[in-house]
């Protein structure tokens, strides 16, 4: 009975799809609702859980810095992956660093609490160029767009549905009781995820992962340098005032966490929303205008904190988050895969994750620092909206290919 109604769920988000393609479908649907749960019960409110427990400005900086470490020691995955499998590998970081928060009941404080993020996010990040390889061995390129956006639908519809729940049972029983039980959903979604059935493409097998092949890429791809700077130009405005937002929601507007989570509800419909536009988008149109449009839906964030007075205000920043999600991972991953040469997908998503990590890490730091030399949060907000959307012109450039088709 429940594999019938896998089975039903499956073709009503992506379709028809080859049997094998459907198994890994299943599968990893499964493993993104256990996923959601770990996301709505706890990643979704870490900042402003850090912010009550105390964290100041810089310390919430230095958790969104967390979050982009990993991505930027990840490269060096690529010397395990000669003697370990893309899939071993990010089931053994990515358990081990959700597992971590199963300790969030013996401590209290921001500082332990930052010391556990920064352990989860690490190990959560160090496999993403290995998730390229994976998702490129799982799907065919003409059934990937469609099949990542209706898995992701699993995830958006449990985010959507305990959003508001955990909101309720951190205000009622705190998060050092909470964040446990979503690590324990957390560590279920990896080992579900680690049944996906993985093959090569043909004529498409993956090179000996190296590093000495990354300077290269750089000097000989111009259109992937272009993504990579358009990135980066992004990354800077979209995460420069990451840090502000939990203190204009505790401090300017005093939001509970009930009404964060009411605002989250409403992100999550969007996402789930566009989950059901972006897979067939990106598989008809490419995954390079799915991106841009995800880039024009950020620039709305910052805007909208810039003038935000109540907490209904906030809501075009929330509905334009939630639309993003989806488009941009969606967007970046198959840009990646489709500009990289025939097997060098790992050293691409490699020096992709780089990129992003190194910006990550960046960027709210410089935020900060113009908060304290006395630039006004307004003009932080607006600048972002500014460099966002000059990073679009750079997007155009890259000039994703055709599908099927890789840039030289």
């Amino acid at each position: 009975m429940r594999q019938r109604a896998a089975w039903w769920i499956e073709r009503a988000l992506v379709g028809r799809v080859p049997d094998d393609v459907g198994f890994n479908v299943r599968v990893e649907l499964w493993a993104s609702v256990a996923y959601g749960v770990f996301h709505a019960a706890c990643l979704g409110f870490m900042p402003v859980v850090l912010r009550r427990e105390g964290a100041s400005a810089e310390a919430l900086a230095l958790y969104v810095a967390f979050t982009y470490i990993g991505l930027v020691i990840a490269p060096l995955s690529m010397v395990a992956l000669r003697h370990i499998s893309p899939m071993r590998l990010s089931v053994w970081c990515w358990g081990l660093g959700r597992g971590v928060l199963l300790l969030a009941f013996a401590f209290s404080g921001a500082p332990w609490l930052l010391f556990l993020t920064a352990v989860m996010w690490i190990m959560e990040s160090i496999p993403s160029p290995a998730y390229s390889r994976i998702m490129e061995q799982g799907y065919p390129r003409e059934y990937r767009g469609r099949a990542m956006a209706g898995i992701r639908v699993g995830m958006a519809l449990t985010v959507l549905a305990l959003t508001p729940l955990a909101g309720w049972a951190l205000d009622a029983i705190g998060h050092r009781w909470l964040f446990p039980v979503a690590a324990v959903f957390g560590v279920a979604s990896v080992l579900i995820f680690a049944r996906m059935r993985l093959s090569e493409l043909p004529g498409e097998p993956q090179a000996r992962p190296s590093l000495a092949a990354l300077l290269p890429i750089l000097r000989h791809n111009r259109a992937f340098r272009w993504f990579l700077i358009a990135l980066t130009m992004y990354g800077l405005g979209g995460v420069m005032p990451v840090a502000l937002y939990p203190i204009v929601q505790v401090n300017r507007l005093g939001l509970s966490y009930t009404e964060i989570g009411a605002l989250g509800l409403v992100q999550s419909l969007f996402w789930l929303a566009g989950f059901f536009l972006w897979g067939r988008a990106l598989d008809r149109h490419g995954p390079l205008p799915v991106l841009i449009v995800s880039v024009a839906l950020a620039a709305c964030v910052p805007f909208t904190y810039l003038w935000a007075g109540s907490a209904w205000a906030l809501l075009p920043a929330f509905i334009a988050q939630g639309l993003l999600q989806g488009g941009f991972e969606l967007g970046v991953t198959n840009v990646t895969i489709a500009l990289a040469e025939r097997g060098r997908v790992l050293e691409y998503a490699a020096l992709q994750t780089l990129v992003i990590g190194l910006r990550g890490l960046a960027a709210p730091l410089i935020g900060t620092l113009l908060l304290q030399a006395g630039v006004d949060a307004a003009w932080l907000f607006g600048g972002a909206t500014v460099v966002m959307l000059l990073s679009i012109p750079m997007f155009l450039a890259a000039r994703s290919p055709a599908p099927g088709r890789r840039t030289p």
